[in-house]
């Protein structure tokens, strides 16, 4: 019975410090959660005169949207960066701790589309969740960071899913850009779907992995057409699940990235928590909405002539959207000028992979032009 005493005791006690260990962290992370975004500070620790660093919730077209603007000098050109996804944003703060942004050279909008991020409320009709009605916002965007930093013209670039909203975006007005950027570019996502399933069946049979091989029997080859939204949005995520497994990124998520994530005061504490206690098929619908427009998206039908200069990067390893049909689709557009990027020993997001060689791009090249 003295035994089971003390074992008893051992583990009150080591629970309470465990508790305890937990209600410290989280009034850290509560302590650095005002919501207001980091300014730029010089050596002295004042404001730089010209930065911006802000968040605004704002109505677009009849939606909630939330748009992040950072930027060291106002008068720098603008840049307004196309998340993926479907309905995949990711926190500002990302790419400023990982090292590949780009706020010293750019005014950076950060654009939280319809149906996605911490603007979205459950008011938005699912109907109004499309592609056409994503590009209009994103134009609209365009239109209000041109007024708002008297540009005539901003930069655009698009990340996987942004790849085809920005695409769009451009084809509808040119003339609101001065070059368009794509990373992990979409071609023809069908297609890059069946290759990447074929890639990952062939490893998987290779490797002898019989938990892989019956998780893709499972799903089957794309396409679905018997499968819902959900359905197939499901499948996809097994299928990129495997994907990972034997092309993984150069680079991992460590816990320096996740300290410094939740010590960022751009967010606030229940904001911070968001994506983690939220299932993301109700709190980012456009994740279900959207596969389908998506997993069919074809710019090598719909946009094969671009009137602003192009600049595709992709990892030689992507298997998200297959690198041999993005360089199979640079080849076949014209564009006033037009030029690409392989990064080597890459998968899908080439600028976590490798931020200096994305910063020296835009720096040498882009910018040059």
């Amino acid at each position: 019975m003295k035994i089971l005493k003390r074992i008893r005791k051992w583990i009150l006690i080591t629970l309470g410090s465990i508790i305890s260990l937990i209600a410290v962290i989280l009034l850290i992370i509560r302590i650095n959660s005002s919501g207001v975004e980091e300014p730029f500070l010089d050596k002295h620790g004042n404001i730089l005169p010209n930065s911006i660093a802000m968040h605004e919730d704002m109505v677009i077209n009849g939606a909630p949207q939330r748009i992040t603007i950072r930027g060291k000098d106002i008068n720098n050109p603008v840049l307004l960066q196309v998340h993926g996804g479907p309905g995949s944003p990711s926190i500002p703060a990302f790419s400023k701790i990982v090292g590949f942004d780009l706020e010293d050279l750019f005014t950076v909008c950060y654009w939280e589309q319809r149906g996605s991020g911490l603007a979205y409320n459950d008011s938005i009709p699912d109907s109004t969740i499309t592609l056409n009605q994503i590009v209009d916002d994103g134009l609209f965007v365009t239109d209000y960071l041109k007024k708002t930093f008297n540009k005539n013209k901003i930069y655009i670039e698009g990340t996987s899913w942004g790849t085809t909203v920005s695409a769009f975006m451009v084809q509808k007005d040119p003339e609101s850009f001065h070059a368009y950027i794509g990373i992990g570019q979409m071609a023809n996502q069908l297609l890059s779907e069946q290759l990447s399933y074929d890639f990952v069946m062939t490893e998987a049979q290779k490797q002898n992995d019989t938990i892989s091989l019956n998780q893709l029997k499972g799903i089957g080859r794309p396409p679905y057409p018997n499968k819902s939204n959900i359905e197939m949005a499901n499948a996809c995520d097994i299928e990129r699940m495997v994907v990972v497994k034997y092309a993984p990124p150069r680079r991992n998520i460590g816990f320096n990235f996740i300290k410094q994530m939740f010590l960022d005061n751009g967010l606030t504490f229940s904001e911070k928590f968001a994506p983690m206690i939220n299932n993301p098929e109700v709190f980012y619908p456009a994740y279900k909405l959207l596969w389908p427009t998506c997993f069919n998206s074809n710019l090598m039908r719909d946009v094969p002539e671009w009137k602003v200069p192009v600049y595709i990067l992709q990892g030689d390893n992507d298997h998200f959207t297959e690198t041999s049909l993005a360089k199979a689709y640079f080849d076949s557009i014209t564009a006033p000028s037009k030029k690409w990027y392989l990064f080597e020993n890459a998968t899908h997001a080439v600028q976590f992979e490798y931020p200096e060689k994305y910063r020296s791009i835009y720096i040498n090249e882009i910018l040059e032009k």
